[in-house]
Order: C-alpha cells, then sequence, then structure tokens
C-alpha cells in the first residue's frame, strides 16, 4: 500500500531505536511519492552500518520523485561484528551521491573496544545534535 498523498516526511528520533529494518524501512519504502524527506535516526543492534549503498539501494531507490533529503543516521553496532566490512580504524569520507545530487559525510568511531558507531549525514548539517563524533 503505497502512501500517494504523502509528499513531504519529516522522522526525528532523539534516542536509540533497534527496530529500523522491521518498522521504519518498510514505512519509507511505501512513500514512493514523497519530494522531501528528512530524518535523524539513531539505530542500535543492527548488523550493518548504515552506509553510502544503504542510502542509495534502501531508501533513495524507492523514491524516484524526491528531491530533497536531510538526514543524520548514526548505527551503533557490537565491533565483533564490524571486521569483516571495516578494515580500519577511523573513516571519514566525504562521498557525492550523483544520482540526487547529495553530498554527504560519513564518519567511524570507536567508543570503546566493544562498540563503534557510524555515522552518514547530509552536507550542509541541518540539525541541532551531532551525537558521538
Amino acid at each position: 500500500d503505497d502512501l500517494p498523498n504523502l509528499k513531504c516526511f519529516s522522522l526525528k528520533c532523539y534516542h536509540l531505536i533497534n527496530e529500523y529494518d522491521e518498522k521504519i524501512l518498510p514505512l519509507l519504502h511505501r512513500m514512493t511519492y514523497l519530494e522531501t524527506l528528512t530524518l535523524y535516526l539513531q539505530i542500535k543492534n543492527r548488523d550493518r552500518f548504515i552506509d553510502n549503498s544503504h542510502l542509495q539501494n534502501e531508501i533513495l531507490l524507492y523514491m524516484p520523485r524526491l528531491h530533497s533529503f536531510t538526514f543524520y543516521i548514526s548505527t551503533y553496532d557490537d565491533t565483533n561484528h564490524l571486521f569483516p566490512y571495516v578494515l580500519s580504524q577511523d573513516i571519514e569520507r566525504i562521498v557525492t551521491n550523483s544520482g540526487h545530487q547529495q553530498c554527504m559525510a560519513n564518519i567511524i568511531k570507536y567508543n570503546s573496544s566493544c562498540e563503534a558507531v557510524c555515522s552518514i549525514f547530509s552536507l550542509p548539517f541541518a540539525f541541532d545534535r551531532l551525537e558521538d563524533i
């Protein structure tokens, strides 16, 4: 069931959530007519970081009419799961998503020996809070 009348959507959650894949992502997939999207999410207990590839394949692909995407998404995970995906201690990257003319930054930080956080956000930064950078 698409949501054809929904053109603008904003979701800001300042608490850690753990049902992103089960609740939020299916809802976003229904928003095929969306033109403006704002997300501020802090996600825990996910087996992979949210990265540029995820944004492209799991969000932007489902929203062909989207022309404005403002976001800050941080993913907290146990470092035992990370080593197949992350090879260096700290990664900072700025990417230009040519399909949507979106500039974004991606930062991975190790909070402790057992937890890391990956933050990906649109540039220029549009929110009042920047967590665990």
